[in-house]
């Protein structure tokens, strides 16, 4: 994350590295089982754009289904910071 980044999740929004990982912290412990990924290019060339389903298990709860979006952004070669997320859980699925 950088200072630009910005994570949604389920309707919030939190901006900068510390107060998006101050809600990944509050979350606890979680274990994702991916069902599918798609990636595109985004409008610039050293952009890129992931949507990832599958279901998610938050602190040994069912799981749940969930999608999310991200853009990754290069800061140089191999190298890549998350600028955009945004994550919902689907109940009733």
């Amino acid at each position: 994350f950088q200072a630009q980044s910005m994570m949604s999740s389920e309707g919030e929004n939190f901006v900068a590295p510390q107060a998006i990982i101050a809600k990944l912290k509050q979350v606890g412990q979680v274990q994702h089982q991916v069902k599918s990924m798609d990636f595109q290019p985004s409008t610039s060339p050293s952009a890129l754009i992931i949507f990832v389903t599958g279901s998610i298990k938050i602190g040994g709860d069912n799981p749940l289904h969930f999608c999310e979006f991200f853009q990754l952004v290069s800061t140089g070669p191999n190298q890549y910071y998350v600028h955009n997320s945004v994550m919902r859980l689907n109940y009733g699925l």
